[in-house]
Parts: structure tokens; C-alpha cells; sequence
């Protein structure tokens, strides 16, 4: 009990490195968290610090926050894969990265995360993930909601896969933690000039506060 519990306490932490801020801070001497959409995130770091910097970025939230807490419950502590104790792992990194205990418990939105773990959980239903997100965004180039639709989808194609049951729990509460932390967004209040209810839509949407996304991305102090 206490090294499953020792691997959550690891993949929260791994999870909670903030590794875009690091990167904006030391590359650029910038909290991305004052830029742009405010996510500690892929995107934001692309805008705001360098397109460069994405890949290095992506290689470790998916292998070391996402994958590392699978590979180290499986081979390591000896854990079935078709043990939800395994799978709570993936989900302690999530919580990491979205409420980083780094950045006062603000961070990003987890999908490099989750991604990373459906790697190490089922590469199947990564690609079924990926494959439903980019056939919407072709689309409608809305980003998204086709993310939110993408990872909602995930329960019915464990299903449709006949992948072991827990993964529905990972899958499910990957959704939740999303869910919640585009409606928390980094703990920022809610505009007063805008109905509460329409801004509270686009973050859960659009995961954005307003609804043209260039006067969301774009934003910088002052």
C-alpha cells in the first residue's frame, strides 16, 4: 500500500513540474501564465515564447508526467494493467499539471497528459482520440471543443474496443479533471462585463472567457 501510494505522490509531482513556465522564464524571462489564454500549455508557449520549444515540451509531458507514473506502476510495483489502482496514477499527474503545487496550484489543461498515458494505457485509443480531433478540426477549425468531444468519446471506444473496464474510470475522470479545470481556469474571476453564463459556456466550449479567440490568445500585460 504504501509504494502505490508513494506512486501517486510521484506522479502528481512528475505531473506538477511546470515546464512551460520554466521554459518562458528562463528562455524569455516571462510568466506565460500573463499571456495570451494564461494556460500553462503548448499553445501559450507557442505564441508567446517560440514555436521551438513545443517539441521538447510535448517529449516530456507525455513520457515523463504521462507514461513514466504507467511504466513505473507496471514494472516496477508489478501492477496489472487492468488494475484501477493503476490507472489513479495517470490521473495524480493530470491533477499535477492542472493545479501545479509549483504555481500556487494553477498550470495547464492536461491533454499532452492524457495523451501520454492513453500511450502507455492503449495506443488504440489514443489514435481513435486523435483521429475524432482532427477530423473535427478540419472541419471547423475550432480546437476546443473537438478536444472536449475527442476525450468524451474515450468511455464509448473502451467499450466499442473491448479494453479492460478500468479503463473507463481513467478515461472518464480525465474528461472530469479537463472539465473542471476549463471552468476554474487558473482561478480567474469571471469577466463583469459578460453574462456569467455565456463566459462559463465558452470556457467549457471554447476554453476561453470570450468568443473570438484573437482577443483571448493575444493578450499580453499592460
Amino acid at each position: 500500500m504504501l509504494e502505490t501510494i508513494g506512486l501517486y505522490v510521484y506522479a502528481y509531482l512528475i505531473g506538477a513540474v511546470p515546464t512551460a513556465y520554466l521554459i518562458g522564464k528562463w528562455t524569455k524571462g516571462i510568466d506565460i501564465r500573463n499571456y495570451g489564454s494564461g494556460n500553462v500549455g503548448a499553445a501559450n508557449l507557442a505564441r508567446h515564447v517560440g514555436r521551438a520549444w513545443v517539441a521538447p515540451l510535448l517529449l516530456f509531458e507525455i513520457l515523463a508526467k504521462g507514461a513514466s507514473p504507467i511504466l513505473v506502476g507496471r514494472y516496477l510495483l508489478g501492477l496489472e494493467q487492468t488494475s484501477i489502482l493503476l490507472v489513479l496514477a495517470p490521473l495524480a499527474a493530470v491533477a499535477g499539471h492542472n493545479w501545479s503545487v509549483f504555481l500556487n496550484f494553477q498550470g495547464g489543461r492536461g491533454v499532452s497528459v492524457i495523451g501520454g498515458a492513453l500511450l502507455a494505457l492503449s495506443p488504440l485509443l489514443l489514435s481513435a482520440a486523435i483521429a475524432v480531433f482532427l477530423v473535427g478540426w478540419a472541419l471547423t477549425r475550432s480546437s476546443g471543443v473537438w478536444i472536449l468531444l475527442s476525450l468524451s468519446l474515450l468511455p464509448l471506444w473502451v467499450l466499442a474496443f473491448d479494453k479492460p473496464p478500468a479503463l473507463i474510470w481513467f478515461c472518464a475522470g480525465s474528461v472530469a479533471l479537463m472539465v473542471l479545470k476549463r471552468l476554474l481556469s487558473n482561478w480567474q474571476p469571471l469577466p463583469v462585463n459578460l453574462p456569467k453564463g455565456q463566459v462559463l459556456l465558452n470556457r467549457l466550449l471554447r476554453d476561453r472567457d470570450v468568443a473570438r479567440r484573437a482577443d483571448w490568445v493575444g493578450r499580453i500585460p499592460g
